[in-house]
């Protein structure tokens, strides 16, 4: 039997004098290895992989230093860009592979890079900010967004702020971006993250605060809908700690991880507006503050942060459904995770 390697870069928070990021590898769902860290980096909580190498955050106050760090996978000689914001938490490429968005979590803005050749970060072509607040008292007191994501098959990017209950969808192109149309989201829900369709039709929106999903659509006129909405985890009470979503590569299902109750749940996409629960799962560990399928849709991984570890399962081609198969040995406090 043939089998697939794949490798794995994890983010985390730092502890002590354990910095930056690790990778990880496997064949086989019973020999996940995990490497020593690279790069020296302040609480890497999120990356990306590319070819060139990966792009990673340093997740603190813009007076502490908040930066981009990209690492190239052929040299030793890292760049690092400061922020201008606090807390980043989240970065995305564009399908093209000449922007680079982040969202800062603390400032409730965002900045979009330009990607030059070999994957060096550019000039700074946009720096958005939003304003307001919403009725949560404690969560929703001002802006905070937490994702920015490319929309496929268009030249649209998405802002996610859980702050203001509003997803801002904008017009770009290699030098600027305008903001084309405001969503707001339910009262309260606290939108955190979003993954789109292949085709940029459909869009799954994860809400935080109130732990519901919600499906929204863009109309042949180019304007995005709400058009269905639902509980994220049915058969659980909500604890406010709804974490991440992704599409399985065919988009047939959708993957959700509660951070509150620990699991994975997921719905089948037979219909793409209206997400069928299927059922939940345990994470493996505790607090999963991340999932990532690998590219082949055959295996699923969680990031287990308050439990120090990783949980590899298999995902049943028919049913979605996933089944564990082995947890890591120790990592510090992991909280993102890219297959590859």
């Amino acid at each position: 039997m043939t089998f697939q390697d794949y490798s794995v870069a994890i983010g985390q928070y730092s502890k002590g004098d354990d910095l930056g990021f690790k990778t990880a590898h496997f064949n086989t769902p019973h020999d996940l290895t995990i490497s020593s860290a690279i790069t020296n980096a302040f609480n890497p909580s999120y990356l990306l992989y590319t070819e060139q190498g990966h792009y990673l955050i340093s997740e603190c106050s813009q007076q502490e230093g908040s930066a981009l760090i990209f690492v190239p996978t052929n040299s030793e000689d890292h760049q690092v860009r400061l922020l201008d914001g606090d807390y980043p938490c989240h970065l995305a490429i564009s399908p093209n592979k000449e922007l680079l968005g982040v969202a800062h979590y603390g400032t409730g803005n965002f900045e979009i890079f330009a990607l030059r050749a070999h994957g060096i970060i550019g000039e700074r072509i946009a720096l958005l900010a939003n304003e307001g607040s919403s009725v949560h008292p404690t969560r929703q007191q001002a802006p905070h967004g937490h994702q920015l994501q490319f929309i496929p098959n268009s030249q649209q990017f998405v802002t996610v702020d859980l702050g203001i209950d509003t997803l801002s969808f904008y017009e770009y192109n290699k030098t600027d971006a305008v903001l084309s149309q405001s969503l707001v989201m339910p009262l309260g829900s606290g939108p955190r993250h979003v993954d789109f369709s292949q085709d940029g039709k459909f869009g799954y929106v994860l809400c935080e605060l109130d732990e519901s999903l919600h499906v929204i659509k863009r109309s042949d006129h180019g304007i995005w809908q709400l058009i269905y909405s639902t509980s994220a985890f049915p058969e659980h009470i909500s604890h406010e700690a709804a974490a991440a979503v992704k599409l399985s590569p065919n988009n047939r299902f959708v993957y959700l991880t509660g951070r509150g109750e620990s699991i994975v749940s997921w719905f089948e996409l037979s219909d793409p507006a209206v997400p069928a629960y299927q059922g939940f799962v345990s994470s493996g560990g505790q607090f999963p503050r991340d999932l990532c399928l690998s590219p082949d849709g055959k295996y699923l991984m969680t990031a287990n942060q308050y439990s120090d570890n990783l949980s590899l399962f298999t995902v049943d081609e028919a049913t979605g459904a996933p089944t564990l198969e082995s947890v890591s040995d120790p990592i510090t406090a992991p909280v993102c995770l890219v297959i590859y």
